[in-house]
């Protein structure tokens, strides 16, 4: 079982949707790979996406290749049993995005937390939900 100081980010990686637009949304959310170089990251990455309109109050983007990703829900993982999650079994590079608060003008203002953490897949549905 992982540490209990690591972030676990749940994760919902549907592996029959590869192609449908519950999967596109999901890449959308939560891969930036590679790291995308703006500053600051979390505010220009959650416009970028469509997240600030209404602001987002938490979104965690995985920096590694989907097919990594995905590969939690095979031998990249191991299974949470009574369950259809795999915990992966490397660390995974990511950045939380924390809203900070709503300016004036309705821009949203986040918080940047990197980690590196292991990351939990429920392998159907697609869905993802950050846990600390």
């Amino acid at each position: 079982m992982a540490h209990p100081m690591l972030l676990l980010a749940w994760l919902a990686v549907g592996l029959a949707l590869a192609q449908g637009q519950t999967y596109r949304a999901f890449k959308r959310q939560h891969i930036d790979y590679p790291r995308t170089r703006v500053n600051p990251y979390c505010n220009r990455m959650m416009q970028r996406r469509g997240m600030t309109t209404p602001c987002k109050g938490n979104n965690t983007f995985i920096h590694a290749r989907t097919t990594d990703i995905i590969n939690v829900c095979g031998s990249g993982g191991t299974p949470v049993r009574g369950t259809n999650r795999q915990i992966s079994i490397r660390a995974f590079t990511l950045t939380n995005c924390r809203l900070r608060g709503i300016a004036p003008n309705k821009s949203c203002s986040y918080e940047d937390i990197p980690s590196s953490n292991h990351i939990r897949i429920a392998c159907d549905p697609v869905h993802f939900d950050r846990r600390i």
